[in-house]
């Protein structure tokens, strides 16, 4: 589905299953994506702040240049995902697992604050 520059803000998603789904630019400001599966999904550029994505599945998906400023990912698979430019102020990380591939694409201050709260995959 092509969701892309969509205003979904304060929407609830939450289990949703959203497989190569792209969401380019779209507003998902407050939005509920706990425990959703979005694999290979392209944010690219989207409005995430204060969502909250907790639990939720984020393998190979494309977070380049999104603002993920207060967003709760605890518990989150960000396995594969591309964080490059993101916005990560106050983000919570707790318990998200990552790999090395995570890590490299992300600024020194998220990248502490990853390896502090989350699990190396």
């Amino acid at each position: 589905a092509d969701l892309s520059c969509t205003d979904l803000s304060g929407a609830d998603l939450s289990g949703a299953i959203l497989f190569s789904v792209k969401m380019r630019g779209a507003d998902l400001q407050g939005a509920d994506l706990s425990n959703s599966k979005m694999w290979d999904a392209e944010l690219y550029g989207a409005d995430m702040r204060c969502a909250n994505i907790s639990g939720a599945d984020l393998f190979y998906a494309d977070l380049r240049s999104v603002d993920l400023s207060g967003a709760n990912l605890r518990g989150v698979n960000l396995r594969h995902t591309n964080l490059e430019g993101a916005v990560l102020e106050s983000t919570n990380f707790e318990g998200a697992n990552y790999d090395n591939h995570t890590l490299d694409t992300i600024s020194d201050g998220a990248k502490m604050e990853l390896k502090k709260n989350g699990n190396l995959w």
